[in-house]
């Protein structure tokens, strides 16, 4: 089942399931609300039958509008440690921002006033379903609502490291989250295996599948749950592809007007355009 989270104009949004041509609006203002709702709330996003609208008719928001913590895990692909010149993580190395609003599918994604050395690229995001502390690996993924597509774009203030457990203060551009969260039911067991791309105005960026994460969502999950009490809707970045465009030579920076495609197969696909 794919869910999203649509404005409907006058500065409403609702959760809905989306078909091949029309979406069925569910009773509450995002994806988060409704997995928030209780433990029963994909049984009923099935079953509603409630108003249908085209497709066409409906943009998309952030799948969640508020998260109450976004999780980036950096680095956890060789190829972005081998960029990063860091030696290989015995743990996941995470970081937590706090409440903050990501931007939906299509919007626009802000470059800050200062720092020209970003952090981007797409990421498959983890969208939690059940409130999750300390929770053992073999069990973490029951607390896994679905899948979704992430791009935290923000200033790497020469932290080309691997991210040490702790609130994120880095100053963000914007945390693009969308358009779908494709449940668990309908995706590979633990997000294996899909392709996961990034193309700056057409051109490849990023490239890589995630096959081949250092730290799978089961052993993410265990272990940023021993530190940080998990809520539904919350949201894990499990990671960038390497290589990333200032580490490659020549430097390959963001820069307003070009259109930042992230991409990951059968999931999703974020198309923000920079300003």
């Amino acid at each position: 089942m794919k869910l999203g989270t649509v404005r409907l104009g006058r500065g409403r949004t609702a959760a809905a399931r989306l078909q091949k041509q029309h979406c069925v609006l569910l009773p509450h203002s995002d994806v988060g609300a409704l997995i928030a709702s209780g433990t029963d709330w994909q049984e009923r996003a099935a079953a509603d039958t409630g108003e249908r609208c085209r497709l066409t008719e409906v943009s998309h928001t952030s799948l969640i509008l508020r998260p109450a913590n976004v999780v980036r895990v950096e680095p956890n692909y060789a190829g972005r440690l081998r960029e990063t010149g860091g030696p290989s993580p015995a743990v996941p190395g995470f970081s937590v921002l706090h409440s903050c609003r990501p931007v939906g599918a299509h919007d626009e994604i802000r470059l800050p006033a200062t720092g020209d050395d970003l952090d981007w690229g797409a990421q498959l995001g983890v969208v939690v379903g059940r409130r999750a502390h300390a929770v053992a690996a073999e069990k973490a993924l029951g607390h896994v609502a679905g899948y979704t597509v992430i791009n935290a774009v923000a200033v790497r203030d020469g932290r080309d490291r691997a991210l040490t457990s702790g609130v994120d203060d880095r100053p963000d551009a914007g945390i693009a989250v969308g358009p779908t969260m494709v449940t668990t039911d309908d995706t590979p067991m633990a997000g294996r295996g899909l392709a996961v791309s990034c193309l700056v105005d057409g051109w490849v960026r990023r490239k890589g599948n995630t096959s081949d994460l250092l730290f799978d969502v089961a052993t993410i999950i265990a272990h940023v749950s021993s530190a940080v009490t998990l809520l539904p809707g919350d949201l894990i970045a499990t990671g960038i592809p390497g290589p990333t465009g200032t580490g490659r030579g020549p430097r390959v920076t963001l820069e307003t007007g070009q259109e930042l495609v992230a991409t990951v197969k059968g999931v999703g696909e974020l198309r923000n355009m920079i300003v």
